[in-house]
């Protein structure tokens, strides 16, 4: 299972005039890897507000699913945007080929 939490990036908010800090809670998501409840291994969920629990999203259809398909540089995970992930699995020799850049 994997959890993100997703906030706002905010800028001259604080003493840190050039860089970029984390703001406002914008959402709660989770990705569960079950192959015995859902037909493409993965479920996406989306707490709203503050809800303590939520629904799977519906898989075949979600954009999230699409993407984490399609992108995910191990297993349907996005370890290319986390350098210490992404050096592990360089290692492991788990790391799937990057699909092409459209522009």
């Amino acid at each position: 299972m994997l959890v993100l939490e997703v906030r706002a990036s905010q800028s001259e908010g604080s003493i840190n005039r050039q860089g970029h800090f984390q703001g406002d809670l914008v959402g709660i998501e989770a990705e569960v890897k079950d192959e015995s409840r859902f037909p493409e291994k993965w479920g996406f969920f989306a707490f709203k507000d503050s809800a303590k629990s939520a629904k799977a999203l519906p898989s075949a259809t979600t954009d999230c699913q699409s993407c984490h398909s399609q992108n995910g540089a191990v297993d349907n995970t996005f370890v290319q945007f986390y350098p210490t992930l992404l050096q592990v699995a360089k290692q492991k020799g788990t790391l799937k080929a990057a699909p092409p850049v459209s522009k």
